[in-house]
């Protein structure tokens, strides 16, 4: 008898323990939250709140699979979920937005037995509406600059402030050196507007160039570097990554752009510097 006691006893101890989580969830007014377990595990579902702006499913009879809940005004719910089962089952709560995009916010695993899910659930309004409406062009322009921005990293940017100072003086002295010898010719005339604007043409041209020559030739010899290193001496090597498409791409698309634009000035005004070294 007493054999048996000891025997029993942990087994009991066992099967009456259970493990319980809280999980905060934020979600918008009309978005669905949705609790499933892959196993009809959900013996219990208890909520507090404002129940009157919710709407919940309601089996006809447990245990169930999945719980849906959605409120159509702003409150703040506590949703406490109990599973069970005899074998290992996973839970996993997810977000459904208005736009039926799916967002998985927590996901568990048990062996067997009990598990109590609280969460707690705080339903916001959804601010997409409002600042819609409030946009302004100017907010928009400025927001599309900083993700556009973002896109390029930080050494990039940086060459293109120290090449775009350096070409900007050696420019203007440029343009004043040949604007003062044309006034010593006799036979050329003084630099006008149209002029002066295909001589900033071509500094903006080479500057461009030299930047994108600059930009190709360091994320080339990195992508050859990395690649003899790893192909070759079969090493696993962890560099900053320089290599990035899109500014290569945008760094040639832009100096194509400067250079047709400064081919359009030179056939509309027939000039060429008479200093070009």
């Amino acid at each position: 008898m007493l054999l048996l006691v000891a025997v029993s006893a942990p087994v009991a101890y066992a099967q009456s323990g259970s493990a319980e989580q809280s999980q905060p969830i934020a979600m918008h007014v009309g978005d669905q939250l949705q609790v499933s377990s892959n196993r009809q595990s959900l013996q219990l579902v208890e909520i507090q709140g404002n129940l009157s702006a919710a709407k919940f499913s309601s089996p006809h009879r447990y245990p169930a699979a999945t719980f849906n809940f959605t409120s159509n005004a702003q409150s703040h719910y506590s949703i406490k979920l109990t599973f069970n089962n005899s074998s290992e089952y996973y839970v996993t709560i997810t977000v459904n937005d208005t736009s039926n995009a799916q967002q998985e916010k927590a996901s568990y695993y048990v062996s067997s037995g009990q598990l109590i899910l609280i969460i707690d659930l705080d339903v916001g309004s959804s601010d997409l509406n409002p600042s819609l409406a409030s946009a302004s062009p100017w907010s928009n322009f400025t927001g599309w600059t900083t993700r556009f921005g973002a896109a390029f990293p930080l050494w990039v940017k940086l060459l293109y402030v120290f090449l775009g100072m350096q070409f900007v003086a050696v420019g203007y002295k440029w343009i004043r050196f040949e604007n003062r010898m044309r006034e010593e010719d006799s036979v050329a005339s003084r630099f006008d507007r149209g002029n002066q604007l295909y001589l900033w043409s071509e500094v903006l041209c080479k500057f461009l160039l030299t930047a994108f020559l600059v930009i190709a030739v360091v994320m080339g010899g990195q992508l050859i570097l990395v690649s003899v290193l790893k192909f070759m001496f079969l090493a696993q090597v962890n560099m900053l990554s320089l290599w990035d498409l899109f500014v290569l791409g945008f760094a040639a698309g832009i100096t194509a752009i400067a250079y047709t634009l400064k081919l359009c000035l030179e056939k509309s005004f027939d000039l060429k510097p008479l200093f070009q070294d």
